[in-house]
């Protein structure tokens, strides 16, 4: 199986409520960006799965309009989620799955899944990491490869 892990392009600041910040126009690029590259990648009937924040959903849309699916919300991929619940949530799943999340949860998760620890992974706005292997647990899975929008120029 495949997850693809993606942060969300770079959002506004300064919104009286966090879930409420939209992406910047960069933001919408760097989002159109990674769509374009997933849309290249081999999937398998991928699912997309984001956080309710907006900038995510927005982010999600995106890559959704690309790829031709639906954006599916997912309450534990919110920034302080519990990295242990998600993976809970991971190990029942068994179709490629993108989930469009926040720092710090795409950098604890990657740190889980690939290196079965927790620890603060940076993370780009719209910076992706396809990660692979038999399941989704701690531990259990290598990076396949990963993009990064300064590379494009986004």
């Amino acid at each position: 199986m495949k997850i693809c892990i993606v942060r969300h392009g770079s959002a506004v600041s300064g919104a009286v409520l966090d879930q409420n910040r939209g992406l910047t126009g960069r933001g919408e690029n760097q989002a159109a960006g990674a769509g374009r590259w997933l849309a290249q990648q081999s999937f398998n009937s991928p699912r997309i799965l984001a956080s309710p924040f907006l900038r995510a959903q927005q982010t999600a849309q995106a890559i959704a309009d690309c790829l031709g699916i639906a954006v599916e919300n997912m309450p534990h991929l919110v920034p302080d989620a519990d990295v242990q619940q998600l993976l809970n949530d991971l190990t029942d799943q068994e179709q490629d799955l993108i989930l469009v999340s926040h720092l710090p949860l795409v950098g604890h998760l990657a740190a889980m899944l690939v290196d079965g620890q927790l620890y603060d992974q940076p993370w780009s706005p719209a910076e992706c990491w396809i990660l692979q292997g038999d399941l989704a647990a701690a531990g259990c899975m290598s990076v396949d490869a990963v993009w990064y929008p300064v590379l494009d120029g986004l």
